[in-house]
């Protein structure tokens, strides 16, 4: 027993010392083309409070290092910073590192990273990377598939959602410049195909001063520029074989990109070309015969399907001189479906709603068509102002029109001889109940829109932007401070045009001589074209001090409604209401013509290691988001006036929603292949918009009830996120992420306070409820299985083999309960109404799907490569609740019961007049099956 004690001692104290050595790391900096020493280098161990410099001859070294991976950051003055990732530092050992930086003349002060990084130490904020590789290996189509795979993403039916924040409140840029269409309110603008795409950046949480109107989140997207030497690159692929049928794993799908990217004038002037389409006819079902839009002619060739996507991108880089390059990038994208989704008044329609019009699905040609044409110009200049300067400047123009008609179906006829109001009706054989006794009833139609009627919205808008946007920075020469300022300015145009029932006021043919004349346009309608102008200035100091690195921050945002709104508020004839002026007044300032308003958003975002490699940060930011225009003009205009009752009353003095948001986190990476995070947030919403009735004026002298728009309501969302990234050799990664939070707030949308109204007599304005777009749990898994050459399965070589597997789990969405009030005596029916005070209190059955690719690459030599795969969305054919069905929290199947207001086809009753209840967007996607090939040479 001495002996074993003995021995476990002398193993202890061995062991004790062993990891108490330190090894070291030196080396030797000099200049890339010429080989000349750089003395006085900055080197520092990200992830430590270690660093140091180098000597006369450019030689370094640091020493007193744990065993462990490091990333080891080296800088100099006029010379792009140089990151080793993954550097091993064995105990009592010195690991020798010679280091070659190349001046920022010629790399544009681009950061290199030599090695595999899986975890930024340096950044504080929460985000994440994706590069083109990435993408490649992934095989996402879009920037919305790879967004909605990163941490503290939601994907909903309504949009891609940030940390419980509404789909609208997300800053989405394409080269800098804002790309999302801002009368849409759909999250994204102009779609980029995943094929142009070098990178995206998704940062949830301690944005910089910079991005200014994203009050949930920014996504940076950054076009391909062409290199030197010719490629070309291409994809097809579609899931109708010829064998399988409509219904199935297949619903007639075709997906097809291609590129082009090359040298013009050799290490002077490249181009990057892009195109890529996207048809379908969906899993519904029901599909129109042929999709018309009134803005094209051609509509066989854009409109061949139920979905059609289309896209294009074109980037032109060319370096004017070493130090200064420009770019000039267009991105054009064509959509043009039946989706509801395609527009949603931010903040004012119900949310998280499938987008299939049901109601029109026993005739899609009679529904609403929505023609989606944007297009995005962007040209940016950047270049090198000594050793210590840089500039980045940049001009953006984004054009995006949303129309939607009655498939292709003018505004309205000139005169009206039918009747176009769809409805559902008693179609023979007629059904009659209660036929024994002398009151017989007539059972109604189908629910479902049956007669010649067509879809009752009219909608038209564009919006044209103008963006100047510069910034420059500044290095000390000590790098302790890294400073950047700039302004970005926007000149914007508006135009809006809603018409519902177009049809209503148009002239009636009585005769074929007499017809009435027109008296309104509409039954309800809304117009106004504006011109705002909104902007920001902004400042921010990185502070790196020994491994400490804290971000100080300033925006200012300014806007100005314009001349519109300024001469409504002048004008006594305009339904203002008296308050508003004053306020109007009172809180702008006038500068060249218009009155303006401004708001500070302080950033602080701070960052050091606790111990190596294990780096906490704090982040404390302000942002905010602009108002939807249309609860600032909606119903201005003294002459054409939406007589429909309570109709829409823009207030021009409305404030933009604000989001205060508080972060800690902690990004541990315990070797170079394996990386942890962990973040808890808290965003405080508030200035939310909210409607209210108030009595106006008409230019009549008439009073008249209006629904008027405030800030009232308010949200909070509390969270935690982690994060797990392994690395297993050189052939699998693997990436898990899971996110619980909780959304709570005084109602889900302008609309829902209006109906409080209505239906209490007063505004709940204390009580929370749960967020209809809350989801608690989120867990994304993703594998990516890319064997090298050294890899075989039963003597076989896998190399060529690509998998990739993800999945998601994630609770399915919020609804309000109901409960069993009676059993019907007549009809045996079970009567279920909702629990009026648990709004959204409970959560629907879960959402669940996985998707795997596999892919084979068949090399052909010198850069030629042809590649098979086989492509399964929704793996195991999970289905996922889309609608759900109040009374059992799924989505409805059949022997179900309903609630009482719901048509439920057990209990036929004359005073149906509903919808059925196998609306076949209930559940989500279904599995898909597509095969395809790519290309590359």
């Amino acid at each position: 027993m001495k002996y074993v004690t003995l021995l476990f001692v002398v193993f202890a104290l061995s062991l004790n010392t062993l990891l108490a050595q330190t090894g070291s790391i030196r080396g030797k900096i000099t200049d890339t083309e010429t080989g000349d020493v750089l003395a006085g280098a900055t080197v520092f161990v990200i992830g430590t409070y270690k660093g140091g410099y180098s000597d006369q001859q450019g030689n370094f070294r640091i020493d007193g290092l744990k065993p462990g991976d490091y990333a080891i950051k080296f800088s100099f003055i006029g010379y792009s910073e140089k990151i080793y990732s993954g550097t091993s530092i064995i105990a009592g050992a010195t690991q020798t590192l010679d280091v070659q930086l190349t001046s920022t003349i010629t790399t544009l002060g681009e950061i290199e990273i030599v090695g595999e990084r899986l975890i930024d130490l340096e950044s504080g904020q929460s985000s994440s990377k994706i590069g083109e590789d990435e993408l490649a290996e992934i095989s996402v189509k879009n920037i919305q598939e790879v967004v909605a795979m990163q941490a503290g993403v939601s994907e909903n039916p309504d949009g891609v959602q940030i940390r419980g924040g509404r789909v609208y409140e997300t800053e989405y840029l394409v080269d800098g410049i804002n790309a999302q269409d801002p009368l849409a309110g759909t999250g994204f603008g102009v779609d980029v195909n995943a094929n142009a795409v070098k990178n995206v950046e998704v940062i949830t949480g301690g944005s910089d001063a910079e991005f200014g109107n994203g009050s949930s989140g920014v996504i940076l997207t950054r076009i391909k520029e062409g290199g030197r030497a010719f490629k070309v690159n291409g994809s097809y692929s579609r899931d109708n074989l010829g064998f399988n049928t409509n219904q199935g794993p297949s619903w007639n799908t075709d997906e097809a990109s291609v590129s082009i990217s090359g040298p013009i004038i050799p290490k002077r002037l490249t181009f990057f070309a892009s195109g890529s389409m996207f048809l379908s006819d969906n899993f519904f079902g029901p599909t129109a015969q042929q999709l018309h839009s009134s803005l094209f002619t051609n509509d066989s060739l854009w409109a061949p399907r139920q979905d059609n996507r289309w896209s294009n991108t074109l980037k032109l880089a060319w370096f004017i001189r070493p130090g200064v390059k420009l770019t000039v990038t267009n991105q054009h994208s064509l959509n043009i479906n039946q989706s509801t989704r395609s527009l949603q008044i931010i903040g004012n329609d119900a949310v998280v709603r499938p987008g299939f019009q049901f109601s029109h699905s026993l005739n899609l040609d009679n529904a609403n068509t929505y023609t989606h044409n944007s297009n995005l110009t962007v040209a940016n200049l950047r270049g090198i102002l000594g050793n210590q300067w840089s500039f980045d400047l940049t001009l953006g123009r984004l054009f995006t029109n949303l129309r939607a008609d009655a498939n292709g179906r003018p505004f309205r006829e000139e005169t009206v001889d039918q009747i176009y109001d769809p409805a559902s009706i008693v179609t023979n054989p007629i059904s009659v109940f209660n036929p024994s006794s002398d009151a017989v009833f007539v059972f109604p139609g189908p629910g479902l829109f049956n007669n010649d009627g067509i879809a009752t919205l009219w909608h038209d808008h564009y919006a044209e932007e103008y963006t100047f946007k510069t910034k420059f920075t500044f290095e000390s020469k000590d790098k302790v401070h890294y400073m950047s300022m700039g302004i970005e300015h926007k000149e914007q145009e508006y135009q809006w045009i809603d018409v519902t029932r177009p049809w209503v006021g148009a002239p009636i043919r009585i005769n074929e001589t007499l017809t009435t004349p027109s008296t309104s346009l509409g039954r309800s309608s809304d117009f106004w074209k504006v011109n705002p102008t909104t902007g920001g200035l902004f400042f921010s100091d990185e502070i790196q001090y020994k491994g400490i690195i804290a971000v100080l921050g300033l925006r200012m945002n300014y806007w100005a409604p314009g001349k519109f709104a300024d001469e409504a508020v002048e004008d006594p004839i305009a339904p203002v209401l008296d308050q508003t002026r004053i306020d109007y007044q009172e809180e702008t300032f006038g500068l060249v013509g218009k009155r303006w308003k401004a708001r500070l958003l302080p950033r602080l975002r701070v960052s050091f290691p606790v111990t190596e490699n294990n780096v906490l940060y704090f982040n404390y930011s302000h942002a905010m988001r602009l108002p939807h225009p249309r609860f600032v003009y909606a119903g201005l205009d003294p002459v054409y006036q939406d007589r429909s009752f309570l109709s829409n009353l823009g207030n021009p003095n409305i404030n933009p929603e604000v989001t205060v948001s508080y972060e800690v986190g902690l990004k541990t990476q315990l070797t170079k292949d394996l990386a942890l995070t962990a973040t808890a947030f808290y965003n405080d919403k508030f200035d939310y918009i909210v409607s209210r009735r108030v009595e106006v004026k008409d230019p009549t002298g008439r009073f008249v009830e209006k629904t008027f728009f405030i800030n009232q309501d308010y949200a909070r969302i509390r969270g935690l996120e982690l994060g797990f990234t392994r690395k297993i050799g050189k052939s699998f990664t693997g990436t898990l992420s899971g996110s619980y939070q909780i959304a709570t707030g005084k109602s889900n949308t302008a609309a829902e306070s209006a109906l409080q109204i209505r239906q209490q007599g007063f505004v709940n304005t204390t009580k929370e409820q749960f967020l209809a777009w809350d989801r608690p749990f989120d867990l994304k898994l993703l594998l990516i299985f890319t064997p090298d050459s050294t890899v075989y399965f039963r003597n076989v070589p896998l190399r060529g083999f690509r998998i990739t597997m993800s999945s998601t789990f994630k609770s399915g969405l919020r609804y309000t309960p109901y409960q069993l009030i009676r059993v019907n005596e007549n009809s045996g029916r079970p009567e279920y109404e909702p629990i009026q005070d648990q709004p959204f209190s409970n959560v629907g059955a879960p959402w669940f799907w996985t998707n795997l690719i596999v892919s084979r690459d068949f090399f052909l030599g010198k850069g030629r490569k042809l590649s098979l795969s086989v492509e399964l969305e929704n793996l195991t054919n999970y289905q996922s609740s889309a609608i759900v069905n109040g009374v059992t929290g799924r989505a409805w199947q059949e022997g179900d019961d309903l609630p009482l207001s719901f048509r439920d086809p057990r209990y036929p009753d004359p005073q149906d007049n509903g919808t059925p209840p196998n609306n076949p967007a209930r559940y989500l996607t279904p599995r898909h099956i597509l095969l395809g090939a790519q290309f590359a040479f």
